[in-house]
């Protein structure tokens, strides 16, 4: 069972939405026992059965809004309301599966982004794949922040 999950959502043939796929691809060589990472076009409820085995989850996606290159870094937290859509999954809609169906909580965080190209094609903008180390760096100081904090 992986102490730390990181699931990264996008589409490498729509140019910036790919942004995700290039940190899974820094990342994978750390993939351990310990860490699994998870390449996704989309959010599916498929997906809880994955997060309650975790104890950190770790989204990465690529926003359409915002300045290019930006990189935010929000906590995640359970939203029951948004469980009646079943083609509408977010982050927040997953947790609270893990909760419902697994009885599990993780802590989650989402590293997101903003993109400025999102045309047909696969190659990440400049401004966006600026953003790849440091979004990198981002998950590694939440795996470390997590195994200090015990979790």
């Amino acid at each position: 069972m992986p102490r730390v999950l990181v699931i990264c959502i996008g589409n490498t043939l729509r140019c910036d939405d790919g942004f995700a796929w290039h940190v899974a691809d820094e990342l994978s060589p750390q993939a351990t026992d310990n860490l699994r990472i998870l390449k996704v076009l989309q959010l599916t409820p498929e997906l809880a059965e994955a997060i309650s085995e975790a104890a950190l989850i770790i989204f990465v996606d690529a926003a359409a809004h915002g300045e290019p290159g930006t990189l935010t870094c929000d906590p995640v937290a359970s939203s029951e309301s948004d469980l009646r859509y079943s083609h509408d999954f977010t982050p927040a809609t997953l947790i609270q599966m893990a909760k419902t169906l697994y009885g599990k909580h993780p802590k989650a965080f989402l590293i997101c982004a903003a993109g400025k190209v999102f045309e047909h094609g696969e190659s990440l903008s400049p401004e966006i794949e600026g953003a790849v180390p440091a979004a990198v760096a981002r998950v590694r100081e939440l795996m470390r922040e997590a195994r200090e904090e015990g979790v």
